[in-house]
């Protein structure tokens, strides 16, 4: 099959599709300019992996022999590109058309905030109950990811839950014609545009017009002006938060719970599940604290804004941070400078953006170690530091992996990264 993709886009969603279609064997080619082939490692990598970069001038003449065009967030479709295209998708389209999330439960959560939490809190009580769940963050993060586990026979899941921005829903929906795949649970964390009548196809909240949504959960000061549009039948219409919920107004908790309950679990089951639950993995996730250092894991952070928002919420705490990776989104080193300069050690992760960040490091004159490409090394190293700056007074400090960077030249992806952050640091803790 001949793919095109529309670009690299600015979060690295491009590279993601490039990686996941070469992978399936499709033959791959990406719009760009000649500047960043010549001086972004990344397109040199999928180069090498047999990714052909081609100008704008060709787009029409590609367009016209791809078997599949893919969107890119962010990067608008042009008009002929839509009327020539045979096919046009995106990460969360490829995600629901895929034929293997067919027997999956297919559970999209909706809205302006609290989207994460929610998700996370249901992927992990799912778990906790037996039923295998993955989710798919969402702006930041492609669900390309999650494709490749799925086409991984050894990653089996019986649930995938998809956490969507409105504008991402639309894009999604005009990806897929305006014609969903089966959504089995559509959950909706605050508000959503409500569209005029059932014939109103292009609003944000196209996907909840159709059939193929089987349950809607909206807050309840929605439910009364969804009925009354008459775009979907009473009966798949849930309000929440209901009476017997235990967790009101809890952020992510609630309506995870009645997401669960509308699956057909019982409450203490339910109830039991969530008591596993500590909040979102690879997002400030506290992993362990010892000899007064508190081990986070943000492995999720693949961006600089990640990295400096992260850092803001530890002001007067030392940090030792471990940052570096693979930069697939073109990133300026500069914009690092903020958290490097105010961390009091860096420990680097080997990776193209490791790459890009020393001579920077050296210019100014700030102290590092690394690049590492074992997570072991690097955590001992952050630890070793921590214990040093703290001069045997037990003072608290943190060692933060917050790598502003994509994971894949050293682990399958951020999830991996942050699972090996928490392996190395409680087996550190244990054998101390």
């Amino acid at each position: 099959m001949r793919v095109l993709i529309l670009g690299l886009g600015s979060s690295g969603g491009g590279a993601e599709a490039a990686e996941y279609y070469l992978k399936l064997g499709n033959s791959v080619e990406i719009i760009g300019s000649s500047e960043k082939r010549e001086n972004e490692p990344m397109v040199q990598l999928l180069e090498s992996e047999g990714a052909v970069f081609i100008t704008k001038d060709k787009l029409m003449d590609s367009v016209e022999k791809a078997d599949l065009v893919v969107k890119i967030p962010g990067v608008p479709v042009p008009f002929l590109v839509k009327k020539k295209a045979k096919h046009i998708t995106n990460d969360i389209a490829a995600l629901l058309e895929n034929p293997k999330t067919e027997r999956m439960h297919r559970i999209i959560i909706a809205g302006s905030k609290g989207k994460t939490s929610t998700a996370s809190a249901l992927a992990n009580a799912l778990n906790a109950l037996g039923i295998r769940a993955a989710f798919s963050e969402g702006l930041g993060y492609s669900a390309f990811h999650l494709l490749s586990d799925i086409e991984n026979d050894d990653k089996l899941y019986d649930a995938v839950i998809v956490e969507m921005s409105m504008y991402q829903v639309k894009d999604t929906a005009s990806s897929l014609g305006y014609t969903w795949p089966r959504i089995d649970i559509a959950a909706i964390t605050d508000t959503i545009p409500i569209p005029a009548s059932p014939t109103d196809i292009t609003s944000e909240g196209s996907l909840f017009i159709g059939p193929w949504v089987h349950k809607l959960i909206i807050p309840r000061f929605l439910r009364e002006k969804m009925l009354f549009s008459g775009i979907i039948p009473k009966a798949k219409v849930k309000g929440f938060p209901s009476i017997s919920n235990p967790y009101k107004n809890k952020a992510g908790t609630e309506l995870a719970w009645e997401c669960i309950r509308a699956m057909g679990f019982r409450r203490k089951d339910i109830d039991k599940a969530f008591r596993s639950y500590r909040g979102i993995p690879n997002r400030l996730e506290l992993v362990a604290v010892s000899d007064g250092i508190s081990f986070i894991n943000d492995s999720s952070s693949v961006l600089p804004l990640s990295v400096s928002f992260s850092m803001k919420g530890m002001k007067g705490t030392p940090v030792h941070l471990i940052i570096g990776g693979t930069d697939k989104t073109n990133t300026d080193a500069a914009e690092l400078m903020g958290p490097l300069d105010e961390a009091v050690s860096l420990t680097l992760l080997a990776g193209s953006l490791s790459d890009k960040l020393i001579p920077l490091l050296r210019r100014e004159g700030l102290r590092f170690s690394g690049p590492f490409t074992s997570m072991k090394d690097a955590v001992q190293n952050a630890y070793a530091t921590a214990l040093d700056h703290q001069g045997g007074r037990d003072n608290p400090e943190i060692i933060l992996l917050s790598p502003g960077a994509y994971a894949d030249e050293c682990f399958t992806n951020e999830f991996e990264r942050g699972s090996e952050f928490r392996k190395e640091v409680k087996y550190l803790i244990s054998e101390k």
